[in-house]
């Protein structure tokens, strides 16, 4: 382990964690959050998308679940089921060498009586959309009487949602002698008389929009089927000529799979997930530095610890479940100076998600019709203040003209 990371004083299973999942040197966010919270101090903490929010909490709650327990200790309230869905699973890499500590998601969109029996399983942490997670307490499937630790991720954007009364309500609910910990985008009004009515002493922490990465990335999408993905990211390849890539895909089966793929048409890949031992991803990551091979297919939780200066493209075969990912995602390329591009393969059902990508980034995205890549110049971006536009949907051909 980095001795940055070892400066926390975490545990050894932690910090085998943290290994295993790449990590490094910790954010501006992290470095300012985890030892606080540790200390079991209230935190109020303005910090953007893509700082390494989850990390800057989701590690101090790890670190602090008692693996012998048999009830909720903490709970991370999350605006979506996306942003859910992804914050667990960071949390269950931090805790995959702590025997004992059970994460659990529980979200709308989902069959109740499934998550009721998973619940069964007394997890120690509790990640949960506000609706979903007063839903269980209505039914007493889920008591928050033992919490001890409370987060609040993207607490604007929850606000935003009109999650304002279940907040109250599941806050109400929990200990009075507990740690709440929020992270919002902004401090509005409203964030501040939340933090003032359910925090005591709070450490302020405002981390600065920096953008200095993004900035410096051109972002681009395409619409097209799933079916003409691998077709599409080919004729990138081929004809783009990128020294080195960086391809994200939602499963450790897929990113096997299409490295496979890359390999069987001349273009030398390799897969980086979490099934890999640590000797494997560092064989991995060397050759990838070398530029023995030029394209990286990683899942969002395996790539989280990639630093590597030289990237030319990040490439989101399967769009990120949150914009938070999404930017974290970008930011791999465009370092050092450099300039980079990314690019973004969506269905036309996904177009929805990834116009909420750019209402909370400010992302300016060109669109690219398959076979118009030669020309992105000619057409207008779409920024996240084009709220009424509607793209034509064209998947006829995965052949594209590649400057």
């Amino acid at each position: 382990m980095n001795d940055q990371f070892i400066k926390f004083g975490l545990s050894p299973e932690l910090n085998k964690g943290l290994d295993k999942m790449g990590f490094q040197t910790p954010t501006q966010v992290q470095e300012a959050a985890i030892l606080p919270m540790l200390d079991g101090q209230d935190l109020l903490v303005q910090a953007p998308t893509g700082t390494g929010k989850t990390c800057a909490f989701g590690i101090p709650a790890v670190e602090m679940a008692k693996s012998g327990v048999h009830y909720v200790q903490t709970v991370i309230l999350c605006p979506t089921r996306e942003l859910a869905v992804q914050t667990a699973t960071v949390l269950k890499s931090l805790a995959a060498y702590k025997p004992g500590v059970r994460i659990q998601a529980v979200y709308g969109g989902e069959p109740i009586g499934r998550q009721i029996s998973d619940l069964r399983r007394k997890p120690q942490i509790l990640v949960a959309t506000p609706g979903r997670l007063m839903d269980h307490m209505s039914r007493r499937t889920v008591r928050l009487e033992t919490v001890s630790q409370i987060v609040l991720d993207e607490a604007d954007r929850m606000l935003d949602m009109g999650f304002r009364d279940d907040i109250k309500e599941i806050l109400r609910n929990v200990p009075e002698e507990r740690q709440t910990v929020l992270f919002s985008a902004t401090l509005s009004a409203d964030i501040r008389q939340i933090a003032s009515q359910h925090q005591r002493d709070a450490r302020k922490i405002e981390i600065q929009e920096t953008g200095k990465s993004v900035d410096r990335v051109e972002q681009y999408y395409s619409q097209m089927p799933s079916k003409e993905k691998t077709p599409a990211l080919l004729s990138l390849l081929e004809e783009k000529k990128f020294g080195l890539s960086l391809v994200f895909v939602a499963t450790k089966s897929m990113a096997d799979r299409l490295s496979a793929q890359l390999n069987e048409k001349g273009i030398k890949a390799d897969a980086l997930h979490g099934d890999l031992r640590q000797s494997q991803r560092n064989m991995v990551m060397k050759r990838y530095r070398s530029g023995q091979i030029r394209v990286l297919v990683a899942t969002d939780v395996a790539a989280r610890g990639i630093d590597v200066q030289n990237i030319d493209a990040v490439i989101n075969y399967d769009i990120p479940g949150d914009a938070d990912s999404y930017v974290h995602r970008i930011g791999r390329t465009g370092r050092a100076g450099q300039t980079g591009s990314a690019y973004t393969f969506v269905s036309r059902q996904e177009y929805g998600k990834l116009k909420s990508f750019m209402d909370l980034t400010q992302a300016k995205m060109r669109k690219l019709m398959l076979g118009e890549w030669t020309q992105p110049a000619a057409k207008a971006p779409v920024s996240h203040r084009n709220q009424n536009s509607k793209p034509a949907f064209r998947g006829k051909s995965a052949q594209m003209r590649i400057a």
